[in-house]
């Protein structure tokens, strides 16, 4: 790939990158489905959803009950409304819901627990995508799956990298009243450790819930990517990391309370109501 010069088509002109999408769906995943969609740079030749619920060595009951011990019942729930729930109301309202199954002229869609299956990466060979966008996928991608794009792999990681890596850092930041933000990485097999394409702060009132400053960080993510998609066709690295930085796992049921205890939520209806809505 010659990295000085722009994707171009016969006649010289910009062409649109093929893309496929990966996400587990919900009010976040179809945020950023809509920006790819509108994107005049950008074709989407596919969408790979992930069908897991839990650890794939648990099953679902031993695994949801897993998710409930280690994080309560609460944020077992809130995990459903960002997901199944966020699906169905993105329906009833006007923004398009990341599509479970392939329909009659529609893009590709394959529905896997895995991307590094042997039939998903089947899938995404034959789409012969240029670029893979990621945004709220629950999976890691293996080094086979990672070299299938022509032009990599995109994350949009709601955080400002390298602070914050890992599961749910929007929680995680606002427990620390650390500053909110978006961040377009490359990725890498090390998870959320990729080279920056670029990052973008949230701002966010001290009582905003978690849902809906997720919302925002993954709004403003999609954007950026939008906005920087020539640099990737030029072949752009990003800028590497500068540290290590902070990772966090699963929350725990005192991360939860400590959440409330500084007068936030992670989910209110007002949140559902404005999906239905707009």
């Amino acid at each position: 790939m010659n990295a000085s010069a722009p994707i171009a088509d016969d006649t010289g002109q910009g062409r649109r990158l093929r893309t496929v999408f990966c996400t587990r769906g919900g009010l976040f995943g179809a945020l950023v489905l809509e920006a790819l969609s509108c994107c005049e740079r950008i074709e989407l030749c596919g969408i790979v959803r992930s069908s897991r619920w839990c650890h794939p060595g648990l099953g679902f009951l031993r695994g949801s009950l897993a998710y409930i011990r280690r994080s309560g019942l609460g944020y077992s729930l809130y995990l459903l409304c960002a997901t199944t729930l966020g699906d169905a109301l993105c329906s009833f309202g006007k923004m398009q819901r990341v599509p479970s199954r392939t329909r009659p002229n529609g893009i590709r869609v394959h529905t896997t627990p895995d991307i590094n299956r042997s039939e998903s990466l089947e899938f995404l060979r034959d789409r012969r995508p240029e670029l893979l966008v990621s945004a709220f996928f629950d999976q890691r991608l293996q080094e086979p799956a990672l070299a299938v794009a022509t032009f990599g792999c995109l994350n949009i990681h709601p955080s400002l990298l390298p602070d914050f890596k890992g599961v749910d850092p929007v929680l995680q930041s606002r427990l620390q009243g650390a500053e909110s933000g978006a961040t377009v990485h490359y990725m890498t097999p090390v998870l959320d450790s990729g080279a920056i394409l670029a990052q973008e702060p949230v701002a966010l009132h001290e009582g905003t819930s978690v849902f809906a400053a997720t919302a925002r960080c993954f709004r403003t993510g999609a954007e950026l990517l939008v906005r920087e998609i020539d640099r990737v066709a030029h072949g752009q690295a990003g800028v590497p990391q500068p540290a290590p930085g902070s990772y966090h796992g699963w929350p725990s049921r005192a991360d939860i309370s400590a959440l409330y205890a500084r007068g936030s939520a992670l989910i209110r209806l007002s949140d559902l109501r404005q999906i239905v809505s707009a």
